[in-house]
């Protein structure tokens, strides 16, 4: 098992209005044996934004320690606020856009490789059961 506990070993991102993004990482997959590709540990100050990139091979979880954000994604899906305690899970390769409340927010976020979907060529269909 690998253990972060270096809290210098964090990355800081500025937006254009001096807003911060702090992102440790708490895993990759190099250090895990499964399906896990990242486990980060966010930190947003007030009103900053971070964008979560979307592969076709990973889903993304978010679980809400503290205060506040809106996450929303690039299509014409409606955006969600999430508080703490809140707990999203983010389709296949969807992009999201995190927006920290007014308190700021801090978050968890897993990336995990999705399972591959198998082609159904040459696969018949088990029969539907019915009942008498």
């Amino acid at each position: 098992m690998i253990v972060t506990t270096d809290t210098g070993a964090a990355m800081i991102l500025l937006g254009p209005g001096g807003e911060r993004v702090r992102v440790r990482s708490l895993a990759r997959r190099a250090m895990l044996a499964s399906d896990c590709e990242t486990f980060d540990h966010l930190r947003l100050s007030p009103g900053a934004h971070h964008v979560l990139p979307g592969r076709p091979d990973t889903e993304t979880v978010l679980h809400v320690l503290r205060g506040a954000a809106v996450v929303g994604r690039t299509d014409d899906a409606p955006d969600h606020l999430a508080s703490e305690g809140d707990l999203l899970l983010a389709p296949r390769g969807r992009e999201l856009h995190l927006e920290a409340g007014p308190l700021g927010a801090e978050l968890l976020c897993l990336v995990l490789a999705a399972p591959r979907r198998k082609a159904s060529a040459g696969h018949p269909r088990p029969a539907s059961r019915t009942r008498p």
